[in-house]
């Protein structure tokens, strides 16, 4: 958890002061008593709907935020939450048989393709220890960890004269990148294509992420 408040502090800190003044704004808002402080009960009354007015999910997101556990959300506590809400990440649940993760999965997790792609009602989601221990039941079986399926979707969204989808090689495969310090990076778009197409079959991707690890390190995610 504490890697999450390092990365929301590390956000707000960063954002226009537009967008602090909405975050301060929104603080305000569901500090209805006006005491600079969120209680369990503001948070609930505020914040229901985003965490699908579950009662208990609540109570254990509070627990979490609440850093000093004096059960009130400070400023800096809040702004936790609020990088949470606006990145959807509080709604990522570990779908585990009686998963202790809860309320929400905070570090590496893995996802199952299939529903990442095709289902509309959102993601099937599972912490490592249940994953590892297949402490769940599910249709599907192909399952990647977070950073594999993003540097995957990275891979394929570049910026480069390629298309995303699965084409002819007959031109280069090679594109030249340059590197932060200026150097060019040569980047295999077959090797991309080959980790995005074993994630989206359902094959292994062990040998597809093998194959372009020394690539995927260069990827640029934004």
């Amino acid at each position: 958890m504490e890697e999450i408040r390092k990365a929301a502090l590390a956000y707000y800190n960063n954002l226009p002061k537009d967008l602090q003044k909405l975050a301060s704004a929104k603080f305000k808002e569901i500090d209805s008593s006006g005491d600079g402080t969120i209680s369990i009960e503001e948070f609930k009354k505020s914040m229901g709907s985003s965490f699908h007015n579950n009662s208990v999910i609540m109570e254990r997101s509070f627990k979490e935020l609440d850093n000093n556990g004096d059960r009130k959300l400070d400023f800096n506590e809040y702004i936790t939450l609020y990088y949470l809400v606006e990145s959807g990440r509080v709604l990522i649940y570990c779908a585990g048989n009686g998963c202790k993760a809860a309320p929400f999965l905070k570090g590496l997790y893995f996802t199952c393709v299939d529903c990442f792609h095709h289902n509309k009602n959102g993601t099937f989601d599972l912490c490592t220890s249940c994953y590892h221990n297949a402490d769940f039941v599910h249709e599907h079986t192909n399952f990647v960890d977070n950073h594999v399926l993003l540097r995957s979707k990275a891979a394929c969204c570049e910026s480069t004269s390629e298309p995303c989808s699965p084409g002819s090689d007959s031109e280069s495969n090679q594109v030249s990148r340059t590197g932060s310090k200026g150097v060019p990076v040569n980047r295999s778009g077959s090797k991309r294509r080959a980790l995005l197409g074993a994630i989206k079959s359902g094959a292994s991707v062990t040998r597809a992420v093998g194959n372009m690890a020394s690539d995927v390190a260069s990827c640029s995610i934004m």
